[in-house]
């Protein structure tokens, strides 16, 4: 679990009201801003109209030849005086601030006429920027009416338009400019926005503060008690009794608080399931843990396990696929100077494989302790295993061996079971294959083969259950009896033990991280007895 502090959270009320303000703002701003631009956009059009008509009339009453006089002379006479004087009648008319007329050239122009100046002919003033190239577009054409906005002036806007003047030949010779200096722009829009602002304010606080109340009423406080009644049902799980957050809103929140209440009721009567079911497994799993010691004790664990016997040593270990398993192995002294060996692998898993197991293995020791040969012990348990067996049928496959220590002579039979692994003192491990018998608890009356074999000293002899051959790897391929015997070979001279630890770790390094599907049991024994050399047949 972290440590890093939880982050404050907000109230659901705090975040209604938050939201309200930024919504109330979200509005006050959007309509300042449409306000804003109207007032801007109409202020254009009526100056822009104002401006266009004042130029236009004065263009139209101007001499474009006499103009271009003034210019070359220098010198004014009656008409220059009298233009003088319209122009400055326009200006007092059309309450302009300035109007003029000019030459333009590339760097500045040269003013011919100024309502406000009775010297203004042949004053230079520097022609560029924005204000040169609506100029520009006006004098060559390409408008009759140029007009350029600037706001220069101190937050008031100014509305500077040209109007081209012609000579006889219709070629534009001059621009006659009007500007117009509005009021303050800042001043109006500051002015609009606050009243708007006040007509905002007072229309909607109180339809917010009602909306809010009824919001408050309908959702906030209504989650407030299903949060309530959330944070005392997790405190109190064990409790018999249900949280009722009793909410009757009429709406989505009440079918909310229904289902609330109808998990919470589900929830305990799940919990007590649970609890049950848990009870049930712990007791499950503790019988399962003492059948599976109760299994372990039935199987030989003490090694050495004939610690004053010097003809031989035996080693084996049975690893269950789960807590109980079916495979087992056996291994006494039947007389002084004969050694039984038996390993098994019963069908399916878990208990009933295990009660098999127990049976299976009981019966075999038995008949061999009661001097049986190995086929006649398997004959006789396989009729009493059939006699008492159920459906589905269960079947054991079996290896099992009885060896004259003195002399290495032995008879085995083989039910079903994997082929055992031989090696002989001066060569390697190899399978002997042969073939076999069913597997027991299959046919009633079944005769088993069996046959003799010997083993000189050196000798070594490996026998397994399918759970070797068969472990399976994430890519389902087979660790398979090539793997095993280069595992075995690989330390070939090993002791009985181990050589099942190496082949323990072989498997593991080819299965990694797969699931053990099937029991892996093991046996390894070492022959140091006679010298006799007659092969196994």
């Amino acid at each position: 679990m972290s440590n890093a502090p939880k982050k404050k959270r907000k109230k659901l009320t705090t975040k209604a009201i938050l939201g309200l303000i930024f919504v109330l703002a979200f509005i006050v701003v959007f309509v300042c801003i449409g306000i804003t631009w109207r007032y801007v956009d109409d202020f254009d059009d009526s100056h822009y109209g104002t401006a266009f008509t004042l130029t236009h009339t004065a263009s139209e009453y101007i001499d474009g030849d006499k103009l271009a006089a003034y210019y070359e002379n220098g010198e004014t006479d009656e008409y220059y005086r009298h233009v003088q004087g319209f122009l400055k009648l326009l200006q007092s008319e059309g309450k302009l601030d300035r109007m003029y007329v000019f030459i333009p050239s590339e760097n500045d122009f040269v003013t011919v006429w100024d309502a406000d100046s009775e010297i203004a002919l042949g004053v230079r003033q520097p022609f560029e920027g924005e204000f040169k190239e609506s100029a520009t577009r006006s004098l060559s054409g390409d408008s009759e009416n140029s007009v350029y906005f600037s706001d220069r002036n101190a937050n008031k806007l100014v509305v500077t338009a040209f109007a081209p003047i012609k000579d006889k030949s219709g070629k534009a010779v001059a621009l006659v400019a009007a500007e117009f200096k509005g009021e303050s722009v800042i001043f109006k829009i500051v002015e609009f926005n606050l009243a708007t602002l006040g007509i905002v304010l007072v229309s909607s606080i109180i339809p917010i503060i009602i909306f809010f109340n009824k919001t408050k009423k309908g959702v906030l406080m209504p989650i407030k008690r299903l949060n309530t009644a959330a944070k005392q049902m997790v405190g109190d799980l064990e409790s018999e009794k249900a949280v009722s957050p009793d909410i009757h809103t009429g709406d989505e929140i009440e079918e909310l608080s229904d289902s609330f209440e109808q998990m919470n009721v589900e929830l305990r009567d799940y919990i007590r399931q649970l609890n049950l079911a848990t009870a049930e497994k712990e007791r499950i799993g503790a019988e399962l843990n003492m059948a599976k010691e109760i299994q372990a004790a039935q199987l030989p664990s003490d090694f050495p396990a004939f610690p004053d016997r010097k003809e031989f040593d035996i080693y084996a270990s049975m690893t269950p696929a789960k807590e109980v398993g079916g495979d087992f192995y056996d291994f006494f002294l039947v007389d002084d100077d004969h050694l039984a060996m038996v390993i098994a692998d019963v069908s399916g898993k878990g208990i009933p494989a295990s009660l098999f197991m127990m049976i299976s293995k009981i019966l075999l020791k038995n008949r061999l302790k009661a001097g049986d040969s190995p086929s006649a012990a398997l004959e006789r348990i396989n009729n009493q295993l059939i006699e008492n067996n159920i459906k589905p049928k269960q079947f054991v496959t079996v290896w099992m061996a009885v060896l004259e220590l003195s002399t290495g002579k032995g008879t085995a039979a083989n039910a079903g079971h994997e082929h055992p692994v031989l090696k002989r003192a001066d060569g390697s491990y190899e399978l002997v294959e042969y073939r076999h018998s069913p597997p027991v608890s299959l046919v009633r009356k079944m005769r088993f083969r069996e046959h003799d074999f010997e083993m000189r000293p050196g000798d070594r002899l490996f026998v397994y259950t399918d759970g070797v051959a068969e472990a399976m790897n994430t890519d389902r391929e087979l660790f398979g009896t090539e793997r095993l015997l280069t595992v075995l070979n690989s330390d070939p001279d090993a002791s009985p033990q181990q050589v099942l630890e190496n082949v323990t770790d072989g498997i593991n390094g080819f299965v990694g991280e797969a699931e053990q599907f099937d029991d892996i049991t093991m046996l390894g024994f070492a022959y140091y007895g006679s010298d006799d050399n007659t092969d196994i047949t």
